[in-house]
């Protein structure tokens, strides 16, 4: 998509990402969550955003020079057109920048599709956490450690 361009997220943007969240994660964050990241000095929240539309959107935090995602997604309408791969290469770009170590994520072991590409750049499977998503689907622990 050539007028994707990233950015950190700003207030003006958290209800497009709460939106994409709701529709697009089981337990989505809250607005104010979302809100509440832009402010936070240990967050990273990035949005993709074309014509003034938010179509993905990531955030992880900076922990003991490690990266932990929080979430990260896709709008609905522009998945399967490559653009988890934008999202993936800017926030290892970014984690790059900002010198991490690693960047570490969960993910439910059903979504193969995300799995494959968070594979694609590099990410191991080191562990796992049961039951993790509402308290029935485990999550796969994922760490990408050559940043």
């Amino acid at each position: 998509m050539d007028n994707l361009r990233f950015q950190n997220l700003s207030d003006e943007f958290c209800k497009q990402v709460f939106d994409i969240e709701r529709a697009g994660i089981d337990e989505p964050w809250t607005l104010n969550q979302i809100c509440a990241l832009v402010s936070d000095k240990n967050v990273v929240a990035r949005i993709g955003v074309a014509d003034g539309e938010v179509i993905c959107y990531y955030s992880f935090y900076d922990i003991c020079n490690e990266g932990n995602v929080n979430n990260l997604a896709v709008k609905e309408d522009y998945r399967g057109k490559g653009i988890g791969d934008l999202l993936i290469e800017d926030m290892i770009k970014v984690a790059k920048d900002k010198k991490l170590s690693a960047i570490t994520l969960e993910v439910n072991e059903k979504n193969s599709v995300a799995i494959a590409l968070y594979c694609k750049y590099g990410f191991i499977t080191e562990g796992k956490r049961n039951r993790f998503y509402g308290g029935k689907d485990d999550a796969l622990i994922m760490w990408k450690r050559d940043i």
